[in-house]
């Protein structure tokens, strides 16, 4: 499934729900895979985008905007966010621009460069865990796709919860498509799908590779929706709500004069995340937002 030269590293599901990576690579192995400085431009986005991800800063800096100010909207206001995995900075600059107060965490060094250079965020080089953030000082902490990366998630949650103040929040965004049933289906239906009709960069983004090479092992877990909730759960805190979606496979969704193909393929995906998003269907991406209690 995944190849770091010629050590290969398949998936197994347990019988609690999760999805993990066998071999497990060592802390030595995870920080040499973000070290790569092509990271940001081949490896973050799995498939989903094509576009190289510093070249999309202002895009994604309106998207995240956006979406930090209905954060705030739903939680009553701006506050102290903290997040972990901050990449280039774009989400933490979208919620400085909401009025957030923001800092973030990042092992990648070409990525924390950016963000300290080009932005001027105050950003922990290495592991949140060992961040010198005071205890009870965080009023929101943010983990888009991080949890799937750490060995450990049980340790992160249990120190976001130390660091929240009582009635903080936690959103965590996590990708569930490997765990879930249309991963299954399709493997089991490889061999009888066309090439043509998926195409090469769709086979890829699905793992259905006929290689079975789909990169790096960056996904060292993954969750499905109950899994996440009940290891959230299990750290203490409340589930206020769970959202399910899919992400857009960028080079269907930004063709300038699509095909029938291609526009059959857009209405499969749309469908499907309507339907995910009404809860009808099990996500291939999962949004949870949760609260420490007041003690």
């Amino acid at each position: 499934m995944y190849r770091i030269g010629e050590e290969r590293f398949d998936l197994v599901r347990c019988a609690c729900g999760m999805v993990y990576v066998n071999p497990r690579p060592d802390g030595a192995t995870v920080g040499w895979m973000y070290d790569d400085p092509d990271y940001y431009t081949h490896g973050y986005n799995l498939g989903v985008e094509t576009d190289n991800y510093f070249t999309r800063r202002e895009e994604l800096v309106a998207q995240y905007e956006a979406t930090a100010r209905a954060l705030a909207q739903e939680l009553g206001g701006a506050g102290e966010l903290y997040e972990i995995g901050a990449a280039g900075g774009f989400f933490l600059e979208g919620a400085r621009r909401a009025g957030f107060h923001v800092r973030g965490a990042e092992l990648s060094p070409p990525a924390i460069a950016y963000a300290r250079g080009e932005l001027g965020l105050d950003i922990h080089e290495g592991e949140f865990e060992d961040a010198p953030i005071p205890d009870a000082s965080l009023d929101v902490v943010y983990a888009d796709n991080v949890l799937e990366h750490s060995l450990a998630p049980d340790l992160v949650l249990a120190s976001v919860w130390k660091r929240l103040k009582p009635g903080g929040h936690l959103v965590v965004i996590v990708p569930t498509y490997v765990n879930s049933p249309y991963f299954r289906l399709l493997d089991r239906a490889r061999r009888s799908i066309p090439r043509g009709l998926l195409g090469g960069p769709l086979l890829k983004l699905l793992k259905l590779d006929a290689q079975g090479d789909n990169g790096l092992p960056y996904h060292v877990l993954e969750f499905d929706r109950r899994a996440l909730e009940r290891l959230v759960a299990a750290a203490g805190f409340w589930i206020v709500r769970a959202e399910r979606s899919v992400p857009l496979p960028a080079h269907l969704f930004k063709a300038e004069r699509p095909d029938l193909r291609t526009l059959a393929l857009r209405g499969v995906f749309l469908g499907l995340d309507l339907g995910m998003r009404a809860g009808f269907l099990p996500g291939a991406r999962v949004w949870l937002l949760a609260r420490k209690p007041y003690e």
